[in-house]
């Protein structure tokens, strides 16, 4: 009798630790994705890059045995803030997303970081670069706000150094958007500090199709480096020929799209410079290189993009590996004191602490080169 009570008991036990394991397998945390994936092309080549790294993350977590179902709920904010606004409060009410990553815009991220900052729902941006995103919420206790992207003050800081070293004329083109203005705030100062005055300042609206008379004035001030700051990323190249006018342009990590190396083509684009936070030269990187080649084709064209969204859902997951459960006050926790991160980019293996929501910092970014039609470290 006591050997069929304690077998009993045994079967109960087992029973229980079976239904204790399944229930551990099916937990499922939910994700929430807010990317510009429709819109203009600049906006939807960020966006759609950045995603291609997240989900190949997911699929990584999952082949590697990740004990948490995470599930992925992936929205377009139309580079609109007043959908991602809707977006975002979709996610915390009806979806109940534990944490969310994006977007392109950083007037979007801007307008859904209050909500999630209040609603007590980590944020990871990216791949938004405004300088102040993650600073004005740093105070908060706890903030809720965090960053996997390039940071706009350090890829001008390195920019104007190298600059300012290198030529005596250097002139500006950019855009009338909040970012092209505020960029060129940046760069007027920043080389106002380092004893340079710009010979000439360019605007045009975002939806010019022609560069032209910007690109004239340009030449006739005699400008050999041209800053561009101007979403079409590819306007400034094409009255080049026809201007004979040669200067060196460097500007946004945008000129490092595959997609611009597409439009402008290889010779014209030799020896553009760029902010950058991948050295594609790296071990790491060649092999993300060539799993990205592999999983997506023709559609993967922005190694760095897609890097820092890689890297943003290492964080994210191996945070909810950690917590393994839908408990965002946690899963925020865990993603401050995240360590041993293998990052693609120049992502530190620590992104985070208490004071500092960056993954990348100064001395993590660098410039790029376009040289036989890939960018690759400049020295």
């Amino acid at each position: 009798m006591k050997k069929i009570y304690q077998q009993s008991i045994f079967k109960a036990a087992f029973a229980s630790a079976l239904i204790a394991c399944a229930f551990n397998v099916s937990a499922q945390v939910k994700v929430g994705v807010i990317e510009g994936l429709s819109g203009p092309p600049a906006i939807v080549d960020f966006g759609e890059s950045y995603l291609q790294g997240i989900k190949l993350a997911l699929k990584d977590y999952q082949t590697a045995g990740g004990k948490t179902k995470i599930e992925l709920t992936v929205y377009d904010d139309e580079a609109n803030p007043q959908r991602a606004v809707t977006l975002a409060q979709r996610l915390i009410q009806n979806d109940q997303a534990s944490v969310v990553i994006g977007t392109v815009s950083s007037g979007n991220v801007l307008a859904i970081a209050p909500i999630l900052q209040k609603a007590g729902i980590p944020l990871v941006a990216g791949p938004s670069i405004a300088t102040n995103i993650t600073t004005q919420f740093i105070e908060e206790k706890p903030s809720q706000i965090f960053r996997c992207s390039m940071v706009e003050k350090f890829q001008i800081d390195q920019m104007l150094d190298w600059g300012a070293k290198n030529f005596k004329r250097i002139g500006l083109i950019h855009s009338t958007t909040g970012y092209g203005n505020f960029a060129a705030k940046e760069i007027e100062a920043g080389l106002k500090a380092r004893g340079v005055e710009l010979v000439a300042i360019e605007a045009a609206a975002p939806n010019v199709t022609d560069l032209t008379p910007q690109m004239v004035k340009l030449r006739d001030a005699k400008a050999e480096l041209v800053l561009n700051f101007h979403e079409s990323f590819e306007l400034p190249f094409r009255p080049l020929p026809r201007l004979n006018y040669k200067p060196v342009i460097a500007g946004n990590w945008g000129l490092s799209s595959e997609k611009v190396l597409e439009i402008v083509g290889k010779d014209a684009i030799e020896g553009t410079v760029m902010g950058q936070a991948l050295d594609i030269n790296t071990p790491r990187a060649q092999v993300f290189n060539e799993k990205m080649k592999k999983e997506y084709g023709k559609d993967y064209r922005w190694p760095v993009v897609a890097a820092l969204g890689y890297d943003a859902g290492l964080i994210v997951f191996k945070a909810v590996d950690q917590v393994g459960k839908a408990d965002p006050a946690a899963i925020r926790n865990a993603i401050e004191n995240i360590d041993g991160i293998q990052a693609v980019s120049a992502t530190p293996a620590k992104p985070f602490s208490a004071s500092d929501h960056e993954c990348l910092d100064k001395e993590h970014v660098f410039l790029g080169v376009w040289k036989n039609g890939v960018v690759t470290r400049l020295n």
